[in-house]
């Protein structure tokens, strides 16, 4: 396997006798030293994985009869046991309306989008996305667990379903079958939390499902002055800290938990979660994320490359790219940009062709208008950009792909091929622009 120069695992450094970079020796004062670089091989780790993880859905199946057994298990022994199992509440708003210690706020009311032809179910319409209420709850003497989206427990032992979110549903939350969970750590004071499920390790999440429910909890008090804490799950990236730090939270209230945290909170502030829908609220508060675009800026087109990536990759790009330099198109890698960056970017951006990735959700920093077209195979497509385009007021098409024979893993995975009919009906678009 072949890597990039700055992302070589092990690369060789010249080093002075001093240990610092030689700046200009001549061979023979040369001295090669092997340098270890733990960030090129945790990336490289983790291609592999998405590479090949598909190779382990078969044994999905054997997960939730295990799950099942367990649970059964625990509920006949819990007393003896010393952890009974809690009981399955659905709704929150339900619930609090028989527990009146607990504090309902409404901070965005239910909001209705009207859909258009969706790019390749033809004869289906989708007519409308609706977009529930949102919320923030502040519920006492709460047991939280911060595994995958978090697991809600009240003082009277009842999971909130809507706010532990489950891959297999709420029913088969392992909390339910677990025979050991982490000890209880206690924390007193107001604490807000914001743990989301996929956030800690895919940028898309993290900017669509986590930033729209610390957007809530600054809504619900102004600022962040009256939480004593913000427990987030996060991979500690770059792009984590920057959007914390434009939505103005103090870096010192912020705590990064995962499955290994458990706490006793004695007041605990939730946003209502809701990962389905692209809702108008969540599209128009980040979009103030990012720089005011000024009138006399210049428009960009750009290019968004998949180079770097392990799947989805377009193996005639170097066609593609060439293609498009030649109508004023920029070729970016959106991972070689920090946050300001990649919104400032397609803030000004014109026009943004992309294969389907997370780097498409930047365009939520468009401004209206801006023509976005998605490169996908028919098997691949996800109905994701198509909403939030529509949401954002944004010009969406799709160019179709082709998978190519030579990619290993599930078909809506896998690298890509753009005919030259394609590029050319594409290119004689965007002339016409």
């Amino acid at each position: 396997m072949r890597f990039p120069a700055h992302a070589r695992p092990f690369r060789k450094e010249r080093k002075q006798d001093n240990g610092l970079p030689a700046k200009s020796t001549s061979p023979s004062q040369r001295n090669n030293v092997i340098v270890f670089n733990p960030r090129a091989i945790t990336m490289q780790v983790r291609n592999f994985v998405r590479r090949h993880k598909w190779r382990l859905r078969p044994l999905r199946r054997l997960v939730l009869p295990a799950r099942s057994i367990k649970r059964a298990a625990l509920e006949s022994i819990g007393a003896f046991w010393g952890r009974i199992p809690p009981r399955l509440e659905l709704s929150t708003l339900d619930y609090a309306s028989e527990h009146t210690e607990i504090s309902v706020r409404e901070i965005r009311c239910a909001e209705v989008v009207r859909l258009p032809p969706h790019p390749f179910r033809t004869h289906t319409s989708f007519g409308e996305l609706k977009a529930a209420p949102a919320f923030v709850f502040e519920i006492p003497n709460v047991n939280f667990w911060a595994h995958y989206g978090g697991a809600v427990v009240t003082a009277d032992n009842a999971l909130l379903a809507d706010l532990s979110p489950e891959v297999w549903g709420p029913a088969n939350h392992p909390i339910f079958s677990r025979w050991h969970l982490p000890e209880s750590e206690l924390l007193n004071g107001r604490i807000a939390i914001a743990v989301t499920p996929e956030a800690g390790a895919n940028y898309y999440h993290w900017l669509l499902d986590l930033l729209p429910r610390v957007l809530l909890l600054k809504h619900a008090t102004q600022n962040f002055s009256n939480y004593d804490t913000l427990l987030l799950n996060g991979s500690r990236a770059n792009y984590e800290r920057e959007t914390l730090t434009a939505l103005e939270v103090p870096p010192e209230k912020i705590r990064f938990v995962d499955s290994h945290d458990r706490f006793q909170i004695a007041s605990a502030v939730f946003p209502s979660l809701d990962n389905n829908v692209v809702a108008p609220w969540k599209v128009h508060g980040l979009h103030q994320l990012a720089s005011p675009v000024q009138s006399n800026q210049h428009r960009r087109r750009l290019y968004l490359s998949r180079a770097r990536a392990a799947v989805r990759r377009i193996t005639n790009e170097k066609e593609i790219s060439e293609a498009l330099r030649q109508h004023d198109f920029e070729i970016l890698e959106a991972e070689t940009q920090s946050f300001r960056e990649q919104a400032d970017l397609f803030a000004n951006a014109s026009a943004i062709v992309a294969p389907h990735g997370a780097a498409l959700a930047n365009i939520v920093f468009c401004q209206p208008g801006t023509r976005v077209v998605e490169i996908t195979t028919r098997a691949g497509y996800r109905d994701w950009y198509w909403q939030l385009a529509t949401v954002a007021g944004l010009s969406y098409e799709v160019l179709e792909a082709q998978p190519t024979r030579s990619s290993s893993g599930p078909i809506e995975n896998a690298d890509m091929i753009v005919s030259r009919q394609g590029l050319a009906r594409l290119l004689e678009s965007l002339c016409a622009h």
